[in-house]
């Protein structure tokens, strides 16, 4: 199944042509490959248990409402949620974003990471391995750490949008799409090992913390944010959470939150329609002031000068 505009599933304003939609979507969904690509400033998707699925965004956030906590999609962080999530999600910007969710049939991620174990000559064998158990760690994971990974949703929504709609070359890219994140994902659980002391269970529980506090500040960032908010959100005394974020991330939470609003910041200022009020407020620095502060301590420059660079034609390719 692939959909190039984002799906009506609610039944506020029920009408034949939109029951017969969901009644089509709803007899595929679950059962079969799925990329659902669209833009939109506005949306709303209820609760709904899910499919393995990799959530990625261009242009702005949607949020998905798991429980007890709410994760922002957006240019800088994707996100996976295993086969048996519930959630909802929400789109809510002052422009269009673009939202790519990539819905893996049931066992395709199991038989490829089946297939990963094998050599070539037990390929050839006739016997197959029981598929193993697959799970993915549910929290946002910034883009430029899986580059590979990343690289192939932006293919994927390029081949998508110039009109493949093959099922068998939907098969094919969800497979390579497998394939990274199996590859990936022992580096991203590895990260527990930097808690040095601790007991391969106490790790998985603290890094399981951390990265719920890393979540908060991805995904709150725009808001007003204090180092006890995040404590609470991590369910952490300051102290241990301060030692076991900078042994994980290398850096401290508050760090953290400043580099995410200077991305953000950046981000807007590209987009001229915007104040320089408008990108502090929603960058989460609140005035111009802090804006430019901390622009100038991270980037070496304001928020004009960072502008007019932004706006300036990239200059010819030298000979």
């Amino acid at each position: 199944m692939i959909l190039r505009e984002l799906p009506h599933l609610q039944l506020a304003s029920p009408t034949r042509s939109g029951e017969a939609f969901r009644r089509w979507f709803y007899e595929r969904w679950g059962r079969e490959n799925a990329v659902i690509l669209g833009r939109a400033a506005r949306a709303d998707f209820p609760l709904y248990t899910q499919a393995l699925s990799i959530k990625r965004a261009w242009g702005g956030r949607e949020d998905y409402l798991l429980p007890g906590r709410q994760l922002a999609v957006d240019d800088d962080h994707y996100l996976v949620l295993n086969d048996g999530a519930r959630y909802g999600s929400r789109i809510a910007c002052e422009r269009a974003m673009t939202s790519l969710g990539v819905f893996f049939r049931p066992g395709l991620v199991r038989e490829v990471a089946a297939a990963m174990r094998q050599g070539a000559a037990q390929a050839l064998e006739e016997s197959r391995p029981a598929p193993p158990c697959v799970g993915f760690a549910e929290h946002l994971r910034p883009a430029q750490a899986d580059v590979r990974l990343c690289a192939a949703l932006a293919r994927l929504r390029d081949e998508v949008l110039a009109g493949e709609d093959d099922e068998d070359w939907l098969e094919e890219r969800l497979q390579d799409l497998a394939a990274l994140l199996l590859q990936a994902e022992p580096g991203w659980r590895a990260r527990s090992e930097r808690l040095a002391g601790l007991s391969r269970s106490s790790h998985a529980e603290l890094l399981g913390r951390v990265d719920r506090a890393a979540d908060f500040i991805l995904s709150c960032h725009a808001q007003p944010v204090s180092l006890d908010d995040v404590a609470r959100a991590a369910r952490l005394s300051k102290y241990h959470l301060v030692r076991a974020f900078r042994a994980v991330h290398g850096q401290t939470p508050m760090a953290l939150l400043a580099r995410t609003r200077v991305r953000a910041a950046r981000r807007l200022l590209a987009d001229p329609s915007l104040s320089l009020e408008d990108v502090a407020a929603l960058s989460g620095f609140g005035s111009r002031q802090t804006l430019f502060r901390q622009l100038r301590r991270h980037c070496g420059d304001g928020g004009r000068a960072l502008r007019e660079d932004a706006a300036r034609p990239a200059a010819p390719p030298t000979e």
